[in-house]
């Protein structure tokens, strides 16, 4: 009998974070997640994850801001699209054609190739990250401190930072771009005196600014004594010019960019030599056409959250990898065996797969079949 794909099941969770996050364009305390579960004839079991954000407070527009339909209507489609294509199938012949088949970063087309890619490394018997490219001599990777902390209060925010360093953090990142530059610089200061000299900071403006905005407040945050290792996503995806005059133009190393949901769009930035780092998003195939793309022009990458921190694979897998981030939220409640953070670094996940099964009793909690809301 030969391996193939004979069964599935689908969740939609409401997912919580554990605290109020956001940036200068938003905040919410909810992320929209769908599940997927595919199991083999020969007993694998695997589990792919999408997520959106609807419920919040939001002033701009973001890829990963919109609703999720009910899963009753994603059933349907899952049902008429996709199954037709997955049922009786052998997971790696379908990874030969993944982007082709299950194209674009949707929630529900991120979901099926992560599934695909965990059923493989199950029916292989391997870590994901070898799977994807790694050796099993690698077990660490170094992460970075996230606070995504716009909407906190500074006794919060300290409180926040504080839980960083105590856990052996070496490098965390600052949310900026409020109207005043005074505002960021408190809180930069704030950040400062809790974290100590010797933690790098970045910053993440959420495309706040122009490039000239961008240039004095920068130039305003050194001259009052913060420094910066490096500088995400100042300027609009859409500014490649000023992107590029930038990161010639400061100290601190551009990087990005969270609002590019392309590879091709990437490349433009590389290309003009407008970043000098890489930003990396949550989904593996993209991981994989970046770390392509930081070989060609050698260029270290970043990658951002992930739901679960699911990055770790990668991270530890592909080249050129600088750092990962981690935000402490509660989503990590959810897997039965959660990935480990030690004095500021991933571990590398033991077992076959991606290693984040959820635990039952928390997709029961979670549960949420309706639409999300409407904006």
């Amino acid at each position: 009998m030969k391996l193939s794909i004979c069964g599935y099941e689908l969740w939609k969770l409401m997912v919580p974070t554990g605290r109020v996050i956001g940036d200068c364009t938003c905040q919410y305390q909810n992320l929209d997640l769908l599940v997927i579960h595919l199991w083999t004839n020969e007993g694998h079991s695997a589990w792919g994850f999408g997520e959106t954000v609807s419920e919040g407070v939001f002033t701009t527009p973001a890829p990963w801001i919109r609703p999720m339909p009910a899963l009753a209507e994603i059933r349907r489609n899952f049902e008429l699209n996709v199954w037709p294509i997955l049922e009786n199938k052998n997971p790696f012949q379908l990874n030969n054609c993944q982007p082709r088949l299950f194209p674009g970063y949707s929630y529900l087309a991120v979901a099926i190739r992560i599934a695909l890619w965990d059923l493989m490394a199950q029916v292989a018997n391997l870590p994901l990250y070898e799977i994807l490219g790694g050796g099993p001599e690698k077990k660490k990777v170094r992460a970075y401190a996230s606070g995504l902390d716009c909407p906190l209060s500074d006794e919060e925010a300290a409180a926040l930072f504080r839980s960083f360093v105590h856990r052996g953090f070496t490098a965390v990142k600052v949310k900026v771009g409020r109207p005043e530059a005074w505002q960021d610089l408190r809180r930069l200061q704030l950040v400062r005196e809790i974290v100590g000299n010797d933690v790098e900071i970045a910053i993440d403006a959420n495309e706040a600014w122009d490039c000239d905005e961008a240039i004095r407040r920068v130039s305003l945050f050194q001259v009052e004594g913060i420094r910066l290792a490096y500088v995400e996503d100042l300027l609009p995806a859409t500014d490649v010019e000023g992107t590029a005059r930038l990161n010639a133009s400061i100290e601190p190393d551009v990087i990005g960019h969270d609002y590019l949901t392309e590879p091709k769009e990437l490349r433009r930035f590389v290309e003009r030599k407008a970043f000098s780092r890489l930003r990396v998003n949550g989904d593996l195939d993209y991981a994989r056409a970046c770390a392509d793309l930081a070989l060609e022009f050698d260029t270290p990458l970043i990658f951002g959250n992930s739901m679960f921190e699911l990055n770790v694979h990668p991270a530890l897998a592909l080249p050129k990898v600088d750092r990962m981030e981690f935000s402490d939220l509660a989503w990590n409640l959810m897997p039965t065996t959660p990935v480990r953070f030690e004095d500021g670094y991933g571990l590398a996940p033991e077992g076959p797969g991606h290693g984040l099964a959820p635990k039952p009793e928390i997709l029961e909690e979670w549960n949420h079949p309706e639409e999300s809301p409407k904006r």
